[in-house]
């Protein structure tokens, strides 16, 4: 009698750690991280006196995300986008501007539906510069991203480690630029497409 005690006893200790086990398992907040890749599409509002012709740039991140209850996540990253574009002037004669950008955006994460998550989030764009080279002069274009900008995308899972990502990043207004003595406001916007892998 004692021995089959003993037996119900211990089976109420294994239930009772496992369902703490899997309690945890399940709200636990959680840290992630990773890399990803992506190539990047520039889209240009162009101002009078000089046309855009954006073309396709490269995207880097540095990837954490705090996710919980394994339904939402927080996920910042580091990111450096490069893109040029085509700018002409009145007399047809163009130079390449070289836009180089180091982003952080923090999105919130929306899970738990399969493979899909949706990202939505403000972003910061600290450093920005935009140049074409005139001759042996370097000449400032000017800036092609505001401060402050915004970010929706969606990714799918394709494995524990792997993704696909889609992401919509848009200005907060538009920048002021100066090409040949001419002077526009434009509006940019980037839609990138690649791959994320979480360690």
């Amino acid at each position: 009698m004692s021995g089959v005690g003993a037996c119900r006893a211990q089976d109420r200790q294994t239930e009772s750690y496992l369902y703490r086990t899997e309690y945890g398992r399940r709200y636990a907040a959680r840290m992630e991280m990773g890399v990803s890749l992506a190539a990047a599409y520039m889209g240009v509002s162009a101002a009078e006196g000089f046309p855009l012709a954006p073309r396709l740039g490269v995207r880097g991140a540095l990837v954490m995300s705090l996710c919980w209850a394994e339904r939402y996540g927080l996920q910042l990253e580091l990111g450096y986008v490069f893109n040029k574009i085509r700018a002409e002037g009145a007399d047809g004669v163009g130079h390449d501007v070289r836009s180089n950008v180091m982003e952080i955006p923090l999105l919130f994460s929306l899970r738990g539906m399969g493979p899909l998550r949706l990202n939505v989030g403000p972003v910061l764009s600290l450093a920005g510069t935009g140049r074409y080279d005139a001759g042996t002069e370097r000449v400032e274009f000017g800036r092609l991203r505001t401060t402050v900008g915004y970010s929706a995308g969606a990714s799918v899972a394709l494995s524990q480690h792997l993704a696909v990502d889609a992401r919509f990043t848009g200005n907060m207004g538009r920048t002021l630029n100066y090409y040949e003595g001419l002077e526009g406001r434009n509006y940019g916007y980037w839609a990138t497409l690649g791959l994320c892998y979480m360690f």
